[in-house]
């Protein structure tokens, strides 16, 4: 009981910790776009406050603010790997072998 305790706490710290890398990668954007807290906000229609909380890595932030904030960045292209299955290279080279096929019917000379 107590080791899946610690494995729970170790996920959530480690959502946390990605939650505020990601705030921190936002918060770089807006600036490197010269926009202030407000402006960002307005474009994605939130309030500055909301925006800052997504900044700060708060795990309270919808999904379709982060997914806004990405489309504004041009960076939405960015989530089309999120909860893909994962395949590993055995399956990857069983597909490949499935897919080679020969040459069929009679060449023309």
């Amino acid at each position: 009981m107590y080791s899946i305790k610690l494995n729970m706490i170790n996920k959530n710290t480690d959502s946390t910790s990605l939650l505020i890398q990601i705030g921190a990668r936002l918060k770089e954007a807006r600036l490197a776009r010269n926009e202030s807290q407000e402006l960002f906000a307005q474009r994605l229609n939130i309030t500055r406050q909301s925006y800052s909380k997504m900044e700060q890595g708060s795990p309270q932030t919808p999904i379709g603010n982060w997914l806004a904030a990405s489309t504004i960045l041009g960076r939405l292209e960015s989530w089309q790997e999120v909860l893909t299955v994962q395949e590993d290279l055995f399956t990857q080279f069983e597909k490949k072998i499935d897919k080679r096929q020969r040459a069929g019917g009679r060449r023309k000379g």
